[in-house]
């Protein structure tokens, strides 16, 4: 792996041989752990002799260092042509800003890349107001102002646990760097920190803090002045449009929001492949009061010849062909480590039938078979091309056919558990439905499905981040809040919103 530590620079001779003599320090530690470091000086139109003097105290510490010249107004500018420059000509893996002054103790620097690689991160910042953090000999005013920044941005934003936002110390991994950086909103160098941190996070990628020592500088810098905290207010408003515009963006393009977090586990659909969510899968197999509330909304949708395409462990399939022993069921699935207990599920059923396959192996398949009703139970958030396999559904359906959609709902309760499962995104209604009108499909009929479900969830895997779905809650959900839900939606047959969404659609004919 390799980093990029960008220092940008206006006459700091005084500072910079001491701040690189710390970074050849932890560029010499990171080197056991396979991280390679360079630096790359921005000048911004310095007088003194900064370049030269970098350039002559890298050699002698042997550390590879570039030197760029930099005309940008702004920490927006400056920071864009460091990233370009990096990118194009050292290609790091992950770029590093920090304060060429010497306020950051680049001897820390080994602590936040350990963390970096560890979480997935898009941004890691080294924070003074974490547990473990401090700011020594910064006066209170300034420490004030700089905890009330974080805390009116989160407030404004959304930015969830992050305590120091004004901080430049950072490791930021490169597409994260690439991403933000365009189109910016903010004008000040205080609302370039700000906006960095809320944009990378609203974008999806991963922000994590780690504590460090803050000291001060080796060279003087200018005090903040009363036009600096009116620029900083306009900039807050200016952050809180663009993290809403992005979130408007993400919000239909979850795939790409998830598999920024560095946490998404990608479900192959190929045959063969694995599921890498058995723990979940199985404790879902066993909800039986919630696969029985599932099925009995299809009921009326079922035909004589049915599929499940994604059959899992079976649960559905199976009550499907328990309560309809005249019907024949087909549960297709590829996965190599699901598909022999699916199979298993065949012998308590005679008109069940499982075959290792995927969907448009079948539609593939020389006189392919034809259904009067197709299903997709927690099946379409794993894959990644919806559209397409909502078009082989139809190619698998009789004309008139039934499509039955149940899925995971409401984006903004994309959690830990969304990630480790592989869903690719939880769907809004209208999206949805559109979704299946330009798949061909009419007569789309899409509602939300489970209001009470919505509160837990959002606790357990938004809040709390609980990185799995054990028994207990499993067991519990099912057995207590199912029949409340249920009988909620008996009243209020279609509830605003609901932790999935079911959908039922008409082939074209």
């Amino acid at each position: 792996m390799r980093g990029t530590v960008v220092l940008v620079s206006e006459n700091h001779a005084r500072s910079i041989p001491a701040v690189l003599g710390e970074l050849a320090s932890a560029a010499h530690e990171l080197a056991t752990e396979d991280v390679r470091l360079d630096v790359l000086v921005v000048d911004t139109g310095g007088t003194d002799e900064t370049p030269e003097l970098a350039r002559q105290t890298a050699r002698e510490l042997g550390l590879p260092l570039d030197v760029v010249v930099s005309d940008g107004t702004s920490a927006w500018a400056t920071q864009r042509d460091a990233f370009t420059y990096a990118s194009k000509q050292l290609a790091p893996d992950f770029i590093v800003t920090l304060d060429p002054a010497g306020h950051h103790d680049a001897r820390q620097l080994p602590d936040l890349i350990r963390s970096f690689r560890a979480k997935g991160s898009g941004l890691t910042v080294g924070s003074r107001w974490v547990r473990g953090g401090s700011a020594p000999g910064t006066t209170l005013a300034r420490s004030w102002l700089s905890r009330a920044a974080s805390w009116l941005v989160s407030r404004a934003t959304g930015l969830r646990r992050v305590r120091d936002v004004t901080t430049s110390f950072r490791v930021i991994r490169s597409d994260a760097a690439d991403l933000v950086a365009t189109n910016p909103a903010t004008h000040g160098d205080y609302g370039y920190y700000c906006e960095f941190a809320a944009a990378a996070q609203a974008y999806g990628f991963t922000v994590d803090e780690v504590p460090i020592i803050f000291r001060p500088r080796f060279a003087a810098v200018p005090p903040l002045r009363l036009g600096d905290l009116a620029a900083f207010w306009a900039d807050v408003r200016r952050i809180r449009g663009r993290v809403r515009s992005i979130r408007a963006e993400v919000a239909v393009d979850q795939a790409t929001w998830a598999a920024r977090s560095g946490r998404l586990r990608h479900q192959a659909p190929a045959t063969g492949s694995e599921f890498g969510a058995m723990e979940e899968l199985t404790e879902l197999s066993s909800a039986g009061r919630f696969t029985s509330w599932i099925v009995d909304a299809f009921e009326t949708s079922l035909g004589p010849r049915v599929l499940e395409v994604g059959a899992g462990l079976g649960a559905i399939s199976g009550e499907i062909a328990r309560r309809r022993p005249t019907a024949a069921v087909y549960a297709i699935e590829p996965a190599a480590n699901v598909f022999p207990r699916l199979d298993d599920r065949t012998a308590d059923h005679p008109n069940l039938v499982a075959q290792q396959v995927t969907s448009l192996d079948l539609a593939d398949s020389p006189g392919h078979p034809t259904f009067d009703a197709v299903l997709y139970v927690n099946v379409l958030e794993h894959i990644e091309d919806d559209l397409g396999e909502l078009r082989t559904a139809a190619r698998l359906l009789e004309p008139g056919g039934h499509l039955g959609i149940f899925v995971p709902a409401m984006p903004s309760l994309y959690g830990s558990l969304d990630y480790k499962s592989g869903h690719f995104r939880r769907y809004a209604a209208h999206q949805l439905h559109d979704l299946l009108v330009e798949a061909g499909f009419h007569d789309v009929d899409v509602r939300y499905f489970d209001l009470l479900g919505v509160a837990p969830y959002w606790l357990m895997y938004r809040v709390l981040d609980v990185g799995r779905l054990d028994r207990v809650s499993s067991t519990g959900y099912d057995r207590i809040i199912v029949p409340i839900s249920r009988l909620v939606q008996r009243l209020v047959p279609r509830p605003p919103r609901g932790k999935n969404l079911i959908a039922v659609a008409t082939a074209p004919g």
